[in-house]
């Protein structure tokens, strides 16, 4: 396997990890850790540990190891705002241009989250998640929101995950498969709609822990 896909393995093996909570917040881990409970081996994993270091999900300490970003309600509350910004934008696009192959593959997931509920399967819901953003990302056409909003939804999943998992998998799977839906009949209005839906649910989790 060439080491550039070597690498994306990697990262989306750490990314999972961190979202699901296998690495603690906040926790440092040694190199070797993270090698034996990833499988990874030292390349690649040093080359998703740098993206992931870019994308401020960790912190690479020199003589200490990697610390994973913490769980903070006011940098949560700062990466929802954000967020809402960037989606509405890559929703609003992927709404207007998406081709009839674009809209059969988006449409693929609906399948893919039914069975997730039926199943409670949190972490396939989350990978159809992840796999559904970077789908409506590529749809949208606009490389500079998806590299900018991306890190700021694996943050979301996790804080989801953390506070909300299994108890909200219906309802959030039922708001996402409505997206699916109003992206597949190009209305834009009703889809970001949704969009600022699905923040608006992480949103009231965070005002509840600091009051506002």
């Amino acid at each position: 396997m060439p080491e550039n896909n070597l690498s994306a393995k990697a990262y989306k093996i750490l990314e999972e990890l961190i979202v699901t909570l296998k690495l603690e917040p906040g926790k440092t881990y040694s190199e070797k850790e993270l090698m034996a409970v990833s499988d990874i081996s030292r390349t690649p994993l040093r080359e998703a540990l740098l993206k992931l270091s870019n994308e401020s999900l960790i912190n690479i300490i020199p003589r200490r190891g990697i610390e994973i970003s913490d769980i903070n309600m006011t940098n949560q509350l700062a990466i929802l705002e954000t967020r809402r910004v960037l989606d509405s934008l890559l929703i609003s696009r992927a709404t207007k241009y998406a081709t009839t192959l674009e809209k059969n593959k988006i449409l693929e997931f609906k399948q893919h989250m039914k069975e997730a509920v039926k199943n409670k399967d949190v972490k396939e819901y989350l990978r159809n998640d992840k796999l559904l953003d970077q789908t409506i990302f590529d749809t949208a056409r606009n490389e500079y929101a998806a590299n900018a909003t991306a890190p700021l939804h694996i943050r979301s999943r996790r804080f989801w995950y953390y506070f909300k998992g299994v108890d909200d998998l219906e309802a959030s799977a039922k708001v996402h498969m409505d997206l699916i839906d109003a992206i597949i009949q190009s209305d834009e209005k009703k889809a970001i709609d949704l969009s600022d839906r699905i923040i608006n649910n992480l949103v009231e989790v965070v005002k509840k822990y600091i009051n506002i």
